[in-house]
């Protein structure tokens, strides 16, 4: 850490010392070293000062003083006042939250007062006049600190489904007041990432002095597994825990990684412990993660539980404008209205539905192509309209019907997925509800009318309609099926009630299976 024994008045040269990584925590000895190696202040001011360093590291560690003082805080007396000058706001309020204290300790008896100074310009002017020595070589980090990233908060598309994540993400990074951990979950596609990812790269920009890591769960996993085999779990464990901000992605990928789970407990303590923030994200609810620890379940539910739900019709009207326009792509607003629609639609067989950013961006790729194999399919105004839209999504004239008119609907393959996307959208059952382990009694429904129609109208095996619906064990896709089918043929005539059948309240259990039927067969 440089100390500044005499500052700088007119024409005075700054003096400093430094005390390098080899002289943390190595006693008297080596601040007094130290002081020899520097510019020559007075003796017995070099001396108090070395003094103050040498206490100051044995309270707080020679780790913490290497991490939060070396190369960013500087130690000067002045009429009986101790300072302490920082680059930033935030890096003085955080030594003096932290250390304050052992600060004080360390300075007893040899000043009056402790204070806090900000000038970004000294550090600059110790750098070019101050006869530093060279520091030993650090080691390289396991985890870089967060990078520059193309994710902010600035181009994130802000909807009805997302804007309580949004919210929630930019008060972590901006507001100065205590913020609970936050955990975002929601299916795949959805700006999860984004989200972390812009979180830390705020939380950054505003506290230059900060530490910020931004990491994945597989990341994580791999990174610990290293430091056990290499012996370095010290190391590990000082680069995740001695944080600011931690963003954490992926948590689902923690199931039944045990000693990962109980190594991360501890991180996640530590960095609470430490006034530190936590962020998470991951495809599940805490709860429905399968084999995550009951402590680590506990610590999440603790915090704010956040859901990001599948975007509104408008939003996904936004979001294929913006995808576009940073595509460079010049789409006539009918024919991205009609990308819009499709993409509300479609059901993918991970588990995506419903117009996530990562199926519009694939319906833009598909579009892209098109454009530029036929290019003689835009409009006069060079724009792509809803022909070429239709072209490159399948739904041009060919795939209509015979004797269908222009606005007919377009029949689609009947597969396992349509029949859940349909189904969902009938009885308003988020898809996310639906492939995950919640025991709803529409929810229930809706899977034992995907099992049945699907049998139906598909050729599809127990085990294929199984994984369509997000389950490894097919036995439960027969027993679904059996139930529905004896409880329609014992139907008699009862109405459902609004929990079980939502939109369909009032029906009885076979008007809403031929209700849905229909729905699918168009």
């Amino acid at each position: 850490m440089p100390v500044e024994t005499g500052g700088t008045n007119g024409t005075g040269r700054l003096r400093a010392i430094n005390l390098a990584a080899q002289d943390f925590g190595a006693g008297r000895d080596a601040g007094e070293r130290a002081v020899r190696e520097s510019t020559r202040p007075g003796p017995a001011r070099a001396d108090e000062l070395a003094g103050i360093v040498e206490r100051l590291t044995q309270a707080v560690g020679a780790g913490q003083f290497e991490r939060y003082f070396r190369g960013q805080a500087r130690l000067s007396m002045k009429n009986g006042r101790l300072e302490v000058t920082v680059p930033s706001g935030f890096l003085a309020e955080l030594l003096n939250r932290r250390f304050g204290d052992q600060i004080r300790r360390a300075a007893d008896g040899r000043v009056t007062e402790v204070e806090f100074r900000v000038d970004r310009g000294a550090f600059e002017t110790l750098g070019k006049s101050a006869s530093v020595p060279p520091a030993m070589p650090r080691a390289t980090p396991i985890v870089r600190p967060v990078e520059t990233t193309r994710y902010h908060f600035d181009s994130f598309i802000v909807g009805r489904s997302n804007r309580l994540g949004y919210s929630a993400c930019v008060r972590v990074a901006e507001d100065d007041t205590p913020v609970p951990p936050i955990f975002l979950h929601g299916t795949c596609g959805l700006g999860k990432t984004h989200l972390l990812r812009a979180c830390a790269a705020r939380f950054q920009e505003k506290r230059p002095g900060a530490v910020v890591r931004y990491t994945t769960a597989e990341q994580f996993t791999n990174e610990f597994i290293q430091a056990v085999r290499n012996g370095r779990v010290d190391q590990f464990r000082r680069i995740y825990r001695r944080v600011d901000l931690l963003c954490l992605d992926d948590v689902h990928f923690f199931t039944s990684k045990e000693a990962t789970q109980a190594e991360l407990l501890h991180t996640f303590d530590a960095v609470g412990i430490d006034g530190g923030r936590v962020v998470m994200a991951s495809d599940e609810h805490p709860k429905e993660i399968a084999k995550l620890s009951e402590r680590l379940v506990s610590r999440f539910m603790a915090g704010a539980v956040v859901k990001v739900e599948m975007p509104e019709p408008d939003l996904r009207l936004k979001l294929v404008g913006h995808l576009a326009h940073r595509r460079g792509l010049s789409i006539d607003e009918a024919a991205m209205e009609l990308i819009a629609e499709r993409s509300g639609r479609s059901v993918g067989s991970l588990g995506g539905f419903g117009g996530s950013v990562r199926e519009i961006e694939g319906l833009l790729n598909q579009v892209d192509a098109v454009a530029r194999l036929l290019p003689e399919l835009n409009q006069e105004d060079g724009r792509i309209g809803v022909m070429l839209v239709r072209k490159a999504l399948g739904l041009d004239e060919t795939s209509r019907p015979a004797g269908a008119g222009p606005g007919a609907r377009i029949r689609r393959p009947i597969t396992a997925e349509v029949i859940v996307g349909e189904v969902c959208r009938e009885l308003s059952v988020d898809l996310t509800d639906f492939m995950g382990k919640g025991r709803h009694k529409r929810v229930v429904l809706a899977r034992s009318l995907v099992s049945s129609i699907s049998r139906r109208l598909t050729t599809m095996s127990f085990p294929e309609i199984a994984r369509a619906m997000g389950r490894s064990n097919h036995s439960t896709i027969i027993t679904a099926q059996k139930r529905l089918d004896r409880q329609l043929a014992d139907d008699a005539g009862r109405p459902l009630n609004a929990e079980m059948a939502g939109p369909y309240a009032g029906c009885t259990l076979r008007e809403v299976y031929e209700a849905v039927m229909k729905k699918i067969q168009g």
